[in-house]
C-alpha cells in the first residue's frame, strides 16, 4: 500500500462536506481513483448515473424511458470482462457499507439514564434481587469459526470508521487533529478495499484458533469489562448494590481446535497446540494489564489485607531464593569434593533401558 494519505488529506476541504456520508463517499472516490485509475472510475460513475436515472424515471412513472436506460445498463455491464465486473460490484458494495457505517454513526445518540445495551439486564433485575440474579445460570458465549468470520473481521474496520467519524464530529478539534482523522479514515478505507472478501485457501484449525483469539484480544478483552461496568453502575442506581467483584455473568468458551467429532483435521496434537496458544494469549493479556497497573498505581497506601498478602508473597520469594542459593552451594561443594562426579546436579539423560518396565519381584529392567 503506497502512503498517499498525506496528499489526500491536504486535498480535502473540510467545509465541503455537510455530513459523514458525503465525507466517506468523497474519500472512497479518491481512494478508487488511485487504485483503479480514472478510466474505470468513469465506468463506475456512468453505471451509477444510469441506475439512478432509471430509478428516478420509474418513480416518476416514465416507464418506457426507464426501460431503455435499464437495457443500456445491462448491455454495458454484460460487455465488461469478469475482472471489471467484479471490481464494479466491489466498488458499489463498499459504497453501501460505508454509507451504512456513516448512517449508524449519525443515528447513534447517547441515551439519557440507563445505557440501552444494559436494558435487557436491568429489566430482568427489576424482578429479582442481586442475590437472585447471581444464583441464575451464567451466560456462556461460544466462539466458533464460520465462513462469515472473514466478514466479521471486515466489520471491525467499519467499527473503527464509526469511532473516527464520532471523533471527527467533535467541535473542539483543530485543523491538524482533523487532518489526522482524515488520514486515518483514508487508511482504513484503503485497507478495506485492498482486503479480499473471500478466503482463497482453506484455513487450518490452528489458523482458525489464531483468528478467534485475535477477536478476543482486539474486541472482547475491552468490550466485555466496559459492558459489565455499565451493568454494575445501572444496577447500583436501581438496587443500591453493584455487581460483586466475583460475579461473572458472561463467560466464554471455544470449539476452535477442539471439535474432534466434527472436523477430521483436529487431532490430539492440534488440540494441545491450540490449548497452549490460548493459555499463552491469556497470560499475555493479564501481564499487559498488570504492567499497566504498575505504572498507573503510584499511591503508597493500601488495605491491611493487601499488605499481608504482599508480605506473604515477599516471604515466599525470599525463601525460594534462599533454597536456590543453598542448593547451588551444595552442588559447588560436591563438585569440589568429587570432581569426577556430577554431585547433586540433575542428570542430563535417563540411564539405558530406563523406559522399560521392571520385571516382577527382581528389581531389574526387562
Amino acid at each position: 500500500m503506497t502512503d498517499t494519505t498525506d496528499d489526500i488529506a491536504e486535498e480535502i476541504s473540510f467545509q465541503s462536506f455537510e455530513d459523514d456520508c458525503k465525507l466517506l463517499g468523497s474519500l472512497f472516490n479518491d481512494v478508487l481513483q488511485r487504485e483503479v485509475g480514472s478510466d474505470f472510475m468513469e465506468k463506475i460513475e456512468r453505471t451509477r448515473v444510469l441506475a439512478q436515472s432509471a430509478l428516478n424515471l420509474r418513480l416518476a412513472g416514465i416507464e418506457d424511458t426507464a426501460e431503455l436506460l435499464e437495457t443500456q445498463l445491462t448491455s454495458e455491464i454484460s460487455n465488461m470482462s469478469l475482472e471489471e465486473a467484479l471490481t464494479l460490484a466491489r466498488a458499489f458494495s463498499h459504497f453501501l457499507n460505508l454509507s451504512s457505517s456513516s448512517t449508524c454513526c449519525t443515528e447513534a445518540a447517547p441515551a439519557a439514564g440507563i445505557h440501552p445495551d444494559c436494558g435487557t439486564f436491568i429489566r430482568t433485575a427489576r424482578r429479582y434481587t442481586v442475590e437472585d440474579l447471581l444464583a441464575q445460570p451464567d451466560e456462556r458465549a461460544w466462539i466458533f469459526w464460520t465462513p462469515t468470520t472473514t466478514a466479521i473481521l471486515g466489520l471491525c474496520s467499519l467499527y473503527i470508521l464509526q469511532h473516527l467519524l464520532e471523533y471527527n464530529d467533535r467541535p473542539d478539534l483543530g485543523f491538524e487533529d482533523r487532518e489526522t482523522v482524515i488520514e486515518d479514515l483514508v487508511r482504513e478505507i484503503t485497507s478495506l478495499w485492498q482486503t479480499d472478501e473471500l478466503r482463497r485457501q482453506r484455513p487450518t484449525p490452528v489458523d482458525e484458533a489464531r483468528a478467534g483469539l485475535n477477536i478476543v484480544e482486539q474486541s472482547l478483552w475491552k468490550a466485555v469489562p466496559l459492558y459489565l461496568r455499565r451493568v454494575s453502575s445501572s444496577l447500583k442506581k436501581l438496587t443500591g448494590k453493584p455487581l460483586p467483584l466475583t460475579c461473572t455473568p458472561i463467560k466464554f468458551g471455544s470449539w476452535m481446535g477442539g471439535d474432534r467429532d466434527g472436523n477430521p483435521n483436529v487431532t490430539a496434537k492440534v488440540t494441545k497446540e491450540v490449548s497452549l496458544m490460548s493459555r499463552w494469549m491469556a497470560i499475555d493479556l493479564y501481564i499487559r494489564e498488570i504492567d499497566s497497573l504498575r505504572f498507573e498505581l503510584s499511591m503508597n497506601r493500601c488495605s491491611d489485607r493487601l499488605s499481608r498478602l504482599a508480605d506473604e508473597i515477599l516471604e515466599k520469594e525470599i525463601s525460594a531464593q534462599d533454597d536456590l542459593e543453598s542448593w547451588g552451594t551444595n552442588v559447588g561443594r560436591s563438585q569440589q569434593k568429587f570432581p569426577n562426579q556430577q554431585g547433586l546436579s540433575l542428570p542430563t539423560q535417563l540411564p539405558p533401558r530406563a523406559d522399560l518396565p521392571l520385571c516382577a519381584g527382581t528389581g531389574f529392567h526387562a
